[in-house]
């Protein structure tokens, strides 16, 4: 196959994975949009917590089971790092809690990801909160090395299990995911996280 032919491949496979990503959306609200490439990292706004420890993209396909209730480790490190702003403290009752992620690779990448990163929270090595369905047309990715895209994030402060309802005062750590399909690959997890949340 010519050079011609492989860049003439990849771009149908990236705009292919850009309109599955836009059909599951169909029915939903489609209002959700990316933040776009970061220019650089500021501080955390006032009463957030910024962790740059982070895990990364896992290979293999973005498949991470987040069962309610089952003991969750984020996969091993790869290409994509994900850094992310959430609140350190919410009050008992609160619905969700909004930040935001900031996913930076360590090569050029091109593909599609989703318009924002999918939160959950984990207790005691355990899923206790799971992510939404995703709303709004897949976005396009072409980062070059070290660059920086940056996505809202929100997670629900409801417990998982069936009747109850809002989580209990304690520690949680938050995770965020995001699922990334390359031109050229399989999709592929990355995980942020473990930061700190308290709800009291």
């Amino acid at each position: 196959m010519s050079i011609d032919q492989r860049r003439g491949h990849r771009g149908r496979v990236g705009w292919t994975a850009l309109f599955l990503l836009g059909v599951a959306c169909v029915g939903a609200a489609c209002d959700g949009t990316a933040l776009g490439p970061a220019q650089g990292s500021g501080a955390a706004p006032e009463g957030k917590t910024t962790t740059s420890a982070a895990t990364s993209t896992a290979s293999g396909t973005g498949s991470v089971a987040l069962g309610c209730g089952q003991p969750f480790q984020a996969p091993a490190a790869g290409v994509l790092t994900v850094t992310g702003q959430f609140p350190a403290t919410v009050e008992s009752g609160g619905q969700t809690i909004t930040g935001t992620v900031e996913v930076t690779s360590r090569e050029a990448v091109r593909g599609v990801a989703g318009p924002r990163a999918a939160v959950f929270l984990v207790r005691d090595g355990r899923v206790v909160t799971v992510p939404g369905p995703q709303s709004g047309m897949g976005v396009q990715w072409d980062l070059a090395a070290g660059q920086t895209q940056r996505l809202p994030g929100e997670a629900v402060l409801v417990s998982c299990e069936p009747g109850d309802g809002s989580l209990s005062p304690g520690t949680y750590d938050v995770y965020a995911r995001v699922v990334f399909t390359p031109d050229d690959g399989t999709s592929v997890d990355a995980f942020g996280g473990p930061w700190p949340l308290r709800v009291q």
